[in-house]
């Protein structure tokens, strides 16, 4: 069964259910009296301004569910930027010659993923994903995670038919995203403890733990 994620803005749950129940309730109505219309049976006129108001307003919950549930989707693998964002915490030790493991933790619940790699230093590549503008509304303007530990790629909540593009469609994706960009960061070997990784408007940052 697919969670919902944690970390959900009350404004996007909020517009996916009233877009969902208003649209499906608007969708019974209209297609009642396309049915009555198609065979016939006797009912009371009505300006067809009004039919054309309610089909745009149609358009417009139709649209709003399905942003709003491609977005949940994108939230169950993606952090919600608003300001400095943490997406998790990492240590690089050496575990051997030109061998590295890093150790990546982001969240208390998750118990930590282990990585073995070859090198000096631990890179790790860190997703931004700007969203079209009109998402603002729904409490979300940008996504963010740590989508790779070196050549390594994480593991991700969604099965793969809910990936964004699968799920979405590329064109229908462009829709919603407006930028995604791939940024290296680079985590030193033996460092005292873990960094934590900061996502912002700038760009990913490591940062001491402040315990």
């Amino acid at each position: 069964m697919t969670e919902l994620p944690t970390h959900l803005p009350s404004k996007l749950l909020f517009g996916a259910v009233f877009a969902v129940l208003f649209g499906g309730g608007l969708t019974l109505f209209l297609g009642w009296h396309w049915i009555r219309r198609l065979f016939g049976i006797p009912r009371i006129p009505r300006p067809r301004v009004l039919y054309l108001f309610l089909s745009a307003l149609w358009v417009a919950f139709a649209a709003t569910a399905f942003a709003s549930i491609g977005m949940i989707v994108l939230l169950r693998d993606h952090q919600r930027v608003d300001g400095r964002t943490e997406l998790g915490e990492i240590r690089c030790h050496a575990s051997g010659p030109d061998r590295l493991q890093a150790e990546l933790l982001t969240s208390p619940a998750a118990a930590p993923e282990q990585y073995d790699l070859a090198g000096d230093a631990c890179v790790i590549w860190v997703k931004q994903v700007e969203l079209r503008p009109g998402f603002a509304a729904l409490g979300v303007r940008a996504l963010s995670r740590i989508d790779r530990v070196g050549p390594l790629a994480r593991p991700d909540a969604n099965p793969g038919w809910l990936t964004p593009r699968r799920f979405l469609g590329r064109r229908l994706a462009d829709l919603v995203v407006r930028r995604t960009e791939a940024i290296p960061v680079t985590v030193p070997a033996g460092a005292q403890g873990r960094l934590v990784v900061i996502s912002a408007r700038g760009g990913p940052t490591l940062e001491p733990t402040s315990s």
